[in-house]
């Protein structure tokens, strides 16, 4: 059972690598013996996170910057990874991010720069690196979604969740277009994350309280909570999966 998990023969690139949730990701695909490519825009963090795995595990980690807006950067990201590592298997895309306002006020120009990261920057590196997985017929690629591309939220959130329904619908399509090609497409949709970045925003007072009160399972989530399920989807244990969203949520979307 074991080997269907074992991903020593496998590269696997994280984007968003350097963030709470993808350097989780890219840690636990390491762990399993991937070699691993970490991208972002900024190449300090990326080192940084790439040193940490790298004297942790023993295990190969390759920093490498890349826009994911834009589609030129990410072409050019593919090119080298295929030129250092010889393939890709495994594109996880655990970039994005969140603005909050309220639909009224909502400022247009940041409700395109979320679309421009969460949505344009998921199918760019789907599209570029689905190119090499669909010429040799094999690829696994996960999207990192949320509980809010399915469940809405009053909080000022309909931006970020319009973007996150849309990354479920992109890795739907992806999956039946690309299943004849033997790549597998699906996402994993957490609840809150507790990370450096959400840390701040569940520190007001009784904010924590509230939001626990909607998850059964009586905590909030951890970064390597995520891990778990993003191993199995990007392993041959998943094999004949392909357009799911696996909500790793503490029981949230169970009950309504």
């Amino acid at each position: 059972m074991g080997a269907m998990f074992d991903l020593s023969q496998r590269v696997a690139v994280v984007t968003g690598g350097a963030g709470g949730i993808g350097s989780a990701i890219a840690r636990g695909l390491a762990a399993q013996g991937a070699k691993v490519v970490i991208t972002s825009r900024n190449i300090e963090s990326l080192k940084k996170t790439a040193e940490e795995i790298a004297t942790e595990l023993d295990a190969e980690i390759l920093p490498l910057v890349a826009d994911v807006t834009n589609e030129a950067s990410v072409a050019a990201l593919v090119q080298q990874v295929v030129k250092q590592l010889g393939t890709v298997d495994i594109l996880v895309n655990a970039h994005g991010f969140n603005v909050k306002a309220m639909a009224l006020d909502f400022p247009i120009n940041e409700w395109q720069r979320l679309f421009d990261a969460n949505v344009k920057g998921t199918m760019i590196t789907c599209k570029e690196f689905g190119r090499v997985m669909v010429e040799k017929r094999y690829g696994k690629i996960v999207n990192v979604s949320s509980v809010r591309g399915v469940r809405a939220n009053a909080g000022g959130n309909s931006g970020y969740c319009a973007t996150k329904a849309a990354v479920d619908m992109i890795t739907r399509c992806l999956a039946a277009e690309w299943a004849p090609y033997k790549v597998n497409v699906n996402a994993v949709g957490p609840a809150l994350i507790a990370t450096k970045f959400t840390e701040k925003q569940m520190q007001e007072p009784g904010r924590t309280e509230k939001y626990l009160r909607n998850i059964p399972w009586g905590r909030l989530g951890l970064a390597n909570d995520v891990v778990g399920a993003v191993v199995f989807l990007a392993s041959d244990a998943a094999e004949f999966v392909t357009g799911q969203i696996i909500y790793v949520d503490g029981g949230l979307t169970a009950i309504g």
